[in-house]
């Protein structure tokens, strides 16, 4: 008896008498199905086919080899590591497995080598290269597990050294005011930039926000986007009344989230990256950006004496490291204060916020504290 097939694939045979199995729907592409009918990695196949996620065999003549590097893609593409990743992650990754794909499918990935990957990324940014190898692990590790291959070829690949530029610039305080001048509460430009400024969450998060989540004026055990496929922390962050007084200025149309488009859809988080690009262009801050608010969210609770780790309770940070940058850079400009007003022979009390410091300092010399003094 024959096995019946699934919907929309066609076997035929080749000719060494092998049995191949395509997915094809009305007029598109032909999709090379690996394995036998019904079987796991058949179906993992079949059902990136059906959402169009699989790889269109060329000419129809293409198969894909058992034992390959494409054979082990399109496995992993249907395993749980690669459906727990983030879909931004998985939307940055699958155009970098594929063109690995097109250079090494064919090959056996038990062959697979350092050099191999060495050779791919060589040419590449060191931008570029981090994305490459973020992505080759995440597949090597995978595949080890998967016992495909016995050594991951990732491991000691030299890498270019990313240049030290210290990321997105952070916005200024007349940064904010020349931003809030421009766009009124009642704005989504508006209500946009306070989500950011004032919980320190990312464009990501800014989207998703919404009334649900505020509870008695606290955004309550919400995980950031970026930390929810790798055990990030829940965050509790009170609303600010900067951000209190702009939610209840915006008539506020979606159900979910505070922000939504013309069409009473959730934004994607590449659109309203977009969207806040245009916003910050309009109000002539061309060097302003998403990201930026957060860091001056993080700027001004160091600056206002927190330590990393009521820090990290807003931002979310795993990683002390990164929190530091933000305390070390407020106590610079604590220290330049202090020094200066030694040199003036007026005792200043340490333990004040950057902010009251300064003006202690003004009060104290008749002067306001210079570009140098100040630390900035």
């Amino acid at each position: 008896m024959k096995t019946k097939m699934p919907k929309y694939v066609d076997r035929f045979t080749d000719r060494l008498g092998k049995a191949r199995y395509y997915y094809r729907r009305k007029c598109g592409p032909r999709v090379a199905l690996p394995g036998l009918p019904w079987s796991p990695e058949f179906m993992a196949a079949y059902k990136l086919a059906e959402t169009g996620q699989g790889a269109a065999a060329p000419r129809g003549t293409h198969a894909i080899l058992p034992g390959s590097v494409e054979a082990a893609l399109v496995r992993y593409y249907g395993s749980d590591m690669w459906q727990e990743q983030a879909k931004s992650t998985r939307d940055l990754r699958r155009p970098i497995l594929e063109q690995f794909r097109v250079k090494y499918g064919t090959g056996k990935i038990r062959a697979l080598q350092r050099n191999h990957v060495q050779q791919i990324i060589a040419a590449r940014s060191a931008s570029a290269q981090s994305n490459w190898m973020k992505c080759l692990r995440h597949f090597m590790t995978w595949a080890i597990r998967e016992n495909l291959i016995a050594t991951n070829p990732c491991n000691d690949v030299a890498q270019k050294k990313k240049a030290v530029t210290g990321g997105f610039p952070p916005w200024t305080e007349a940064d904010v005011i020349a931003y809030r001048d421009k766009y009124a509460i009642g704005t989504q430009a508006r209500l946009t930039m306070e989500l950011m400024l004032n919980l320190g969450v990312r464009v990501s998060d800014a989207r998703q926000i919404g009334q649900p989540h505020i509870q008695n004026g606290v955004l309550t055990d919400y995980q950031p986007q970026k930390g929810r496929t790798t055990g990030g922390h829940f965050i509790n962050v009170p609303v600010h009344a900067d951000l209190a007084r702009t939610i209840k200025g915006t008539k506020v149309t979606g159900a979910a989230t505070f922000l939504v488009t013309g069409e009473g859809n959730i934004y994607t988080a590449k659109y309203l990256g977009q969207k806040m690009r245009e916003w910050c262009d309009d109000a002539g801050l061309p060097e302003c950006s998403s990201h930026g608010l957060r860091k001056l969210c993080l700027t001004r609770l160091a600056e206002a004496g927190c330590s990393p780790f009521e820090i990290m309770a807003i931002s979310g940070h795993k990683n002390l490291k990164e929190v530091t940058i933000y305390t070390e850079a407020a106590n610079r400009k604590k220290l330049a204060l202090l020094a200066m007003a030694k040199l003036a022979g007026v005792a200043l009390n340490a333990a004040l916020p950057l902010d009251k410091l300064r003006e202690a300092y003004a009060d104290a010399t008749g002067t306001q504290p210079t570009m140098a003094e100040a630390g900035a």
